[in-house]
């Protein structure tokens, strides 16, 4: 004989209740999620240079492109002694307040080490040695740090980044060499100074991968194909910005719709 006691209906009262807590919860995590995108916007907005110190003989652009998801983007360009001028591009992994609040640490320790760094790889050490233990597991950073002197030489450490790409007045194109490890992981790697030299038109760009990564409707990613043909036609041109224009070029292309942060800075010896 079943002797199973039924379980009584909750009132409609009681639903009622459980109704709203949730609704309430629901309500407080929205919240809470939009105060942690807003505070990671105005991190961003820290992160990314609003102006672009002149050097005589070279035109140095900047431009960038936020995504809805955030990111961890940083994108930095400032004086040095003698003249020279430092140029960084880093992007940090994951999304959200997380990879903003490191981003802004890899800026402070760029900024911290920089005047005394005697070379970029000794940069890239440094900033490895002070991040590497202290972020959370899994989490790293790619990082371009270069250092443009008056004559046209730039030395430069990619720690890890999308290569640079170097589009020559003849139309020669390269990558400059680039096969160190990412920032973060292991504090004892070392990394190498690389150098090459610009000449008369020449046009250096560094790009974060939401650039070489936008896509359009069929899927297909921008590249370098397409990051190189962009370069080569605004290279007789007289734009206010040739990073903005390049810029717009990968928008058309995704129609807007930026899956991860876009940044580039374009150098021209002129």
């Amino acid at each position: 004989m079943d002797r199973t006691v039924p379980a009584k209906a909750s009132s409609p009262k009681k639903r009622s209740r459980i109704l709203h807590r949730l609704v309430r919860e629901m309500g407080n995590r929205r919240d809470a999620h939009e105060a942690e995108v807003r505070d990671a916007r105005e991190i961003q907005a820290e992160l990314l240079p609003h102006e672009i110190p002149a050097m005589p003989g070279f035109r140095i652009d900047c431009a960038w492109q936020l995504s809805d998801v955030v990111s961890g983007d940083y994108v930095d360009v400032f004086s040095l002694e003698g003249g020279a001028m430092a140029l960084c591009v880093a992007d940090v992994s994951g999304k959200g307040l997380e990879a903003a609040l490191l981003a802004r640490q890899v800026r402070d320790a760029v900024r911290r080490f920089a005047p005394e760094a005697p070379t970029p790889a000794e940069l890239c050490t440094r900033v490895n040695r002070a991040l590497s233990g202290t972020i959370a597991p899994a989490r790293y950073i790619t990082l371009l740090y270069a250092v443009l002197e008056p004559s046209g030489r730039l030395l430069y450490e990619n720690a890890g980044h999308c290569q640079p790409l170097l589009v020559r007045a003849s139309g020669a194109v390269e990558f400059p060499a680039s096969f160190s490890g990412v920032i973060g992981i292991f504090s004892h790697w070392l990394y190498q100074n690389q150098e090459i030299r610009l000449h008369s038109g020449d046009c250096l760009l560094l790009v974060t991968d939401g650039v070489l990564e936008a896509e359009n409707r069929r899927h297909e990613a921008f590249g370098y194909r397409k990051l190189i043909a962009s370069v080569e036609h605004q290279m007789n041109k007289e734009n206010p910005s040739r990073a903005q224009e390049i810029l717009a070029a990968v928008g058309r292309f995704c129609q807007g719709r930026f899956a991860d942060d876009a940044s580039l800075i374009t150098i021209t010896k002129q």
